[in-house]
């Protein structure tokens, strides 16, 4: 059996978790394998909602779920994380890597203290992008140092200077910064979650070489990756498929599919450009229907019309063999539907996507349009999912075969509802 890597194809919330769950039923492993408490997956199961923040939603299933060393983890979250789901009975097996980083107090200092100078590019304040900054400059904090904490005193110190610097000279912010404050956390940490850490990358290699089936599940989505986003309103990671045989430790020819998750429509949270951006009051309906609020932050989503250029940009970027549709039943009773071509630049029109987020910022796009259809009926919604797709209606399944041969990629799954059973496979 493969690795199958789930990735966004947008700016992220495009409905990874359902896919993943839906999926998931005879993995061995599911792994999430970057990013950390600023990402947030939710699942509908029976009609309870359930978040995650760190976990893979693998958990909901019983799965044994892993946190890859690509990933940088906030330990009180993760322990509330993992609390909650004690709570309802279910108690997933977790392996966290050693190589994973610890996001610390001075993490999310420093993340406040940006977003609240009104510099910042509208982080969840979680602390992610100061973790992987100090990962970069090598005075991060890892699992594995949690089995000998008193040896890393010096590079801990050395992270706590660099923030006071920062702080005070950037920020003009004057703040106690302790070591020993820091240590009696680190120990707190290792008392609660040591007995979890491991090693990630051979737990994987070791499943696939005996034949089992490992998901890899990605957090935000393509458009934000660090290097291929539009930068710099990206997240601190990567977010690419490509990136998770790294963040693993894994080789390359052991993934065999790629699943790409777009929702029907498009949304982003946060400042940068957003080119098929509703007007209203069709953003409101959209964004009300959809509910299309941040998992972590609850912020409101910026609501956009499907953008192919985007879409097709990021299938190229991660190799995308499958692509799964979300939340096709949000755009019943609009009429008509847009979809995004391309761009209009200067006057000329543009088929790829800028590697510039001020050229982004001035494209106009180009749009066709499509005829719209009413919302699902039961009967119509039950055949579907019995695998009768002739069932849906005529103008929702135009929709679908024109973005499928509009991406030239197989649409393999089409979500018409939040619960996990409400997927179609084509």
């Amino acid at each position: 059996m493969p690795a199958v890597v789930v990735i966004g194809l947008q700016w992220g919330d495009e409905g990874k978790g359902k896919v993943v769950d839906f999926i998931s039923e005879r993995a061995d492993l599911a792994v999430r394998y970057q990013g950390g408490a600023n990402a947030g997956h939710t699942v509908v199961l029976n009609g309870r909602t359930y978040r995650f923040h760190h976990l893979p939603v693998a958990a909901l299933r019983g799965k044994h779920v892993c946190l890859a060393s690509g990933m940088v983890i906030d330990p009180m979250k993760l322990l509330e994380e993992l609390e909650s789901l004690y709570k309802e009975g279910i108690r997933p097996r977790l392996t966290i890597d050693g190589r994973a980083h610890i996001v610390l107090d001075i993490h999310k200092m420093l993340d406040e203290a940006e977003e609240s100078s009104g510099k910042g590019v509208g982080t969840t304040k979680r602390g992610i992008g100061p973790a992987y900054a100090y990962k970069s400059a090598r005075v991060g904090i890892r699992f594995s140092d949690l089995a000998e904490i008193e040896l890393i005193k010096p590079r801990l110190k050395k992270a706590i200077d660099m923030t006071r610097a920062l702080l005070s000279g950037v920020y003009n912010m004057n703040a106690e910064l302790d070591v020993e404050r820091a240590i009696q956390f680190l120990r707190e940490v290792a008392s609660r979650l040591g007995r979890h850490v491991g090693d990630v990358s051979l737990l994987v290699n070791e499943t696939l070489d005996r034949g089992g089936l490992v998901i890899l599940e990605g957090a935000q989505g393509t458009l934000l990756d660090i290097d291929h986003g539009t930068y710099p309103f990206v997240t601190s990671s990567n977010t690419t498929a490509g990136a998770a045989c790294n963040s693993v430790g894994m080789g390359p020819k052991k993934v065999d599919e790629v699943i790409g998750v777009t929702k029907a429509y498009t949304t982003r949270v946060g400042k940068g450009p957003f080119p098929t951006e509703m007007d209203e009051p069709v953003a409101s309906m959209v964004r009300e229907r959809g509910r299309e609020y941040g998992t972590t932050t609850g912020r409101p989503r910026r609501v956009g019309w499907f953008d192919a250029v985007a879409v097709r940009y990021s299938i190229m970027l991660n190799g995308v063999t499958s692509i799964a549709i979300t939340k096709a039943d949000c755009l019943a009773g609009i009429d008509p539907i847009k979809v995004c071509l391309a761009y209009e630049f200067n006057g000329q029109e543009i088929k790829s996507f800028p590697d510039s987020p001020q050229v982004l910022e001035r494209c106009k796009p180009v749009y066709v349009e499509l005829d719209g259809w009413e919302a699902l009926s039961e009967g119509e919604k039950l055949a579907a999912l019995r695998g009768n797709f002739d069932a849906l209606p005529r103008q929702l399944r135009n929709y679908i075969e024109f973005l499928e041969k509009l991406l030239v990629c197989p649409i393999k799954y089409v979500s018409i509802g939040a619960e996990r059973y409400e997927t179609i496979i084509r």
